[in-house]
This record gives structure tokens, C-alpha cells and sequence, in this order.
């Protein structure tokens, strides 16, 4: 540019360094919006970190992902592949040598806004050997019940089990909602009544998010979703999400976005910020093969339903688990056949599935599902498995036998790759037959940690097979 003045010609220097008209501007710092889809995000040494965000760079090797060390320091996260750093999107495992502090990306743009993530201990847990103990009774004997466990974020640990509808001795569904917080031995407190659902429901899922897993805030929300409003099985697509506070209370119920088909005895698991609902009953109690997700907003609302790709076959009362990033289906039934009924029929399965779960978009990969028949050794349906410390163990149920309780505890490793290893029969001096819980279907299951951060299985109610209609109250965990 020229200037005029005193009669001389002036040329303006010409404007050097980064940002000056039109020259290379500074790389945008990298911004952070999630960690594995939460708020709070949580994981032990070695599990999938998935981080959101954008100006992340766009190929590898253009930042680090730093987790504290716990002495002031940091330690770089491995990236096991060039896809596995986008501009949008990293995925990478929590490093050796990680401790409970701030996670950053570090770009030539800068460091992110630092977010706490909480190394969590490695679950310890050993299915071969089984030892049940009796904990605090419900105050009802119930079958068909929902159960879902929550543990609060916070320096100690704060855990609560809910108990959501179910059915009566008439096999009437109910309202009531109960919640027990953990003790630091494991044992369960005092169950207390909370607010009740907005209907009654039986054989429906459950589901809790909190700040670990899913975008929320507060202590999170409890979900109860599809179910039962009738004795013979007429199947609801509600939705309901109850608001969580401080005591482990719901202090209230909201429906929220329904299902996209009224179905009970279906699955449901929360990964990375979605619930993933699989399988039930639709009308008539016909099984379906349907999968879906939705995104957890942060208000606690559910996003929209996306299908997925559907089970290997329609199935029906089984038992839906999660390992790392695979999605599991054990078992079940894939005929018709209503909540109640007591019986084997010929079209009981033992088969297990699995479908592993694609980070970068929530949906299932391109392989789908992987299915092998035979391999839980009998075929079986309304069971309960837990899995936790890649081992699944599953419980009770109908099954060829289950009249002396022979076969009530099996457990198989599962493998890094998602495939299920052979299963055997856990041994134990004290079964849930022995110690007086009877030989339980229609039972509930669920893990969860104590006041000291170890874990425990927890099989609560359910009908008789030796005597149908005879429902249980009795609660155990090891």
C-alpha cells in the first residue's frame, strides 16, 4: 500500500509471520466435546477409549493423547492404526502406568481443555467357583423384575441396585420401584420404596446411566424400557426414564422417545453414551430378531431409534450382556411362548451370538452377528448372565435337569476377538438351590461393585420350576 505524505512515497513493509494478510494462519487448538460418550468417563488399564471432538488433527502422528500419571506427569496413549486417528474422532486404551487425572490431546494447535478420566481397578472376577450368600430379601416376591445397578462418581465409591416392576404371585405386573445401596462387604442395605412407574410392567429391560456412561449430569437416570402390562404377555414400546439424585432415590419418571415395536423380554445394555435394546416378544409373544440404538442426550433423553443389523434368528428370554466392545446374546427361546410358562419347549436354544460394536458409529461392524449352537451344553431360557472380567456366568433358568438344580451355574471365558470359549459347570458348596432360593426362571441378575470397588453378582427372586407359581424373594451374591 502507498501513502502520501510531505510529498514522499511510502511502501508499507510488508506483513510477515503467521495470520497476516492471507499468509498461514495458526492451526485451531484441538477441542475435546467426549470421552467415550460420557461425562465423567471411567475404565480400567488396557479398555477402549473412544474421544470426540474436532481439530484433532488429521492423521496420525499430528498429536499425543496424555493421561496423567499420578505424579505429575503424563503418559501417551498407544494408537494401534492410522484409522484410528481423524480430526473428529480418536480411538486408543487407557496406557500402563495411567492414573485417575486429566486427559488432554496435544496438537501442534495446542492442548485441549484437560477432562478428568477415572482409572478404575481391573474387575476381578472368578466364575469357576461359585459361593452364594443371602442378602436383604425383597419385600415381595417377584418374578419378571427389571434390574439395573448404578455406582455414583465421587472419591468414594457409592453403589445402588433398583428393582423395577415385575410380577406378583397372581402374575399381575406392578409399579413399585425399590432401590438397596451396597455396603462396603457387598451386601445389600435396606430396600426402600421409590417412586413408582407410571404403569405397571413386567419382563421388561433396565438400564442406568450415569456420568461413567453416557453424556449426563447429576447421578444420572434409571430406564425402563418395553415390558409386560399384562399377565399373558401384551407387550408396551414405552420408554420411561426415572431422575436419579444424591440418596439413589428416583425422584421421578418421564417417559421419553418409545421403541420402535412394543416387545417384553428384550435385552438392553448401555455403551459408549447409546442404549442397545436386541430380541423380546412382540404381540402374541412371537420373538422377534430386531436391534436397535439410540443416542443418551444430555438431558437424559433418548435420541432416535436406529436399527441395526438384526440377531441370527428371533429370539426371545435370553440374556443380552456386553464385553468391551462386543454385544452378547446367551441362549433363549425363539418360539412362542408366554412370560409364565414353566416348561421347556423344543425351541429352546443354547446357542450364543455376537456382534462387535464399530466405535467410529456406534452400529455394528460389517461381520454382524457370529452365531455357534451347542455350546452352553443345554438348551435354555429365562436365565440371567453377568459378565464382567471377560468371563460370562450364567444362572438358573429352564434347562433340561434344572428340577435338581444340576447344571445352575455356567461360565465361559470370552475371547479378545468375541468369540465365546467352551463352557463349563461352576462348582460351589453353596448354590441358590441349597441355600433355599429354589430352582429360579423369571429371575434377575446383575453386577456391581462395593464401597471398596470389588465386584459381586446378584441373583434376585424369581418363580419355582418345581413348584410354577411359586415366586421367590430371597436375594444372593457372592
Amino acid at each position: 500500500m502507498r501513502r502520501l505524505r510531505m510529498g514522499l512515497i511510502l511502501v508499507a513493509p510488508a506483513c510477515l509471520g503467521i495470520g497476516c494478510g492471507g499468509g498461514p494462519t495458526a492451526p485451531a487448538g484441538p477441542i475435546v466435546a467426549s470421552v467415550n460418550g460420557a461425562t465423567a468417563p471411567a475404565g480400567p488399564i488396557g479398555s477402549t477409549v473412544v474421544i470426540q471432538g474436532s481439530n484433532l488433527g488429521a492423521t496420525q502422528g499430528t498429536g499425543q493423547v496424555l493421561f496423567a500419571n499420578g505424579s505429575g506427569g503424563t503418559v501417551a496413549a498407544v494408537i494401534a492404526s492410522a484409522s484410528d486417528w481423524t480430526n473428529t474422532l480418536l480411538v486408543t486404551s487407557v496406557p500402563s502406568g495411567a492414573a485417575t487425572g486429566n486427559l488432554v490431546v496435544n496438537t501442534v494447535g495446542g492442548t485441549s481443555t484437560p477432562l478428568i478420566f477415572t482409572v478404575s481397578q481391573k474387575v476381578a472376577f472368578s466364575p469357576s467357583t461359585i459361593s452364594w450368600t443371602a442378602t436383604t430379601a425383597l419385600p415381595v416376591s417377584l418374578s419378571g423384575h427389571a434390574v439395573a445397578a448404578a455406582t455414583y462418581p465421587g472419591t468414594t465409591t457409592k453403589s445402588f441396585v433398583y428393582v423395577a416392576g415385575g410380577a406378583d404371585s397372581t402374575n399381575a405386573p406392578r409399579s413399585a420401584v425399590l432401590v438397596a445401596g451396597v455396603t462396603a462387604t457387598g451386601t445389600l442395605g435396606a430396600w426402600t420404596p421409590t417412586t413408582a412407574l407410571p404403569a405397571p410392567v413386567a419382563f421388561a429391560a433396565a438400564v442406568a446411566a450415569t456420568p461413567a456412561n453416557a453424556p449426563v449430569s447429576g447421578a444420572g437416570y434409571l430406564y425402563v424400557l418395553g415390558g409386560d402390562s399384562t399377565a399373558s404377555g401384551k407387550p408396551v414400546a414405552t420408554v420411561y426414564r426415572g431422575t436419579l439424585d444424591a440418596t439413589g432415590a428416583v425422584t421421578g419418571w418421564t417417559p421419553t422417545t418409545a421403541l420402535p415395536a412394543a416387545v417384553h423380554s428384550l435385552g438392553a445394555v448401555i455403551f459408549n453414551g447409546n442404549v442397545y435394546v436386541a430380541g423380546g416378544s412382540a404381540s402374541g409373544n412371537a420373538p422377534v430378531a430386531t436391534v436397535y440404538r439410540a443416542p443418551i442426550q444430555a438431558s437424559g433423553s433418548i435420541g432416535s431409534w436406529q436399527p441395526l443389523t438384526s440377531l441370527p434368528f428371533r429370539l426371545s428370554y435370553f440374556a443380552f450382556a456386553l464385553n468391551g466392545t462386543f454385544l452378547y446374546a446367551f441362549g433363549g427361546d425363539s418360539g412362542t411362548v408366554t412370560p409364565n410358562d414353566s416348561s421347556l419347549t423344543a425351541t429352546a436354544v443354547d446357542n450364543t451370538a455376537y456382534a462387535e460394536i464399530d466405535v467410529r458409529t456406534g452400529d455394528l461392524t460389517a461381520a454382524g452377528w457370529s452365531s455357534s449352537g451347542g455350546q452352553i451344553g443345554k438348551l435354555r431360557a429365562k436365565h440371567t448372565a453377568v459378565v464382567a472380567g471377560g468371563d460370562v456366568l450364567i444362572t438358573a433358568g429352564l434347562y433340561n435337569g434344572s428340577s435338581s438344580g444340576s447344571a445352575e451355574e455356567r461360565y465361559a471365558p470370552l475371547n479378545a476377538d468375541g468369540s465365546v470359549s467352551s463352557f463349563s459347570g461352576a462348582t460351589g458348596s453353596n448354590t441358590i438351590f441349597s441355600a433355599g432360593g429354589g430352582n429360579v426362571f423369571n429371575h434377575a441378575a446383575v453386577g456391581y461393585v462395593d464401597g471398596t470397588g470389588a465386584f459381586h453378582v446378584l441373583v434376585l427372586g424369581g418363580d419355582d420350576v418345581d413348584t410354577p407359581t411359586k415366586k421367590h424373594n430371597t436375594v444372593f451374591f457372592y
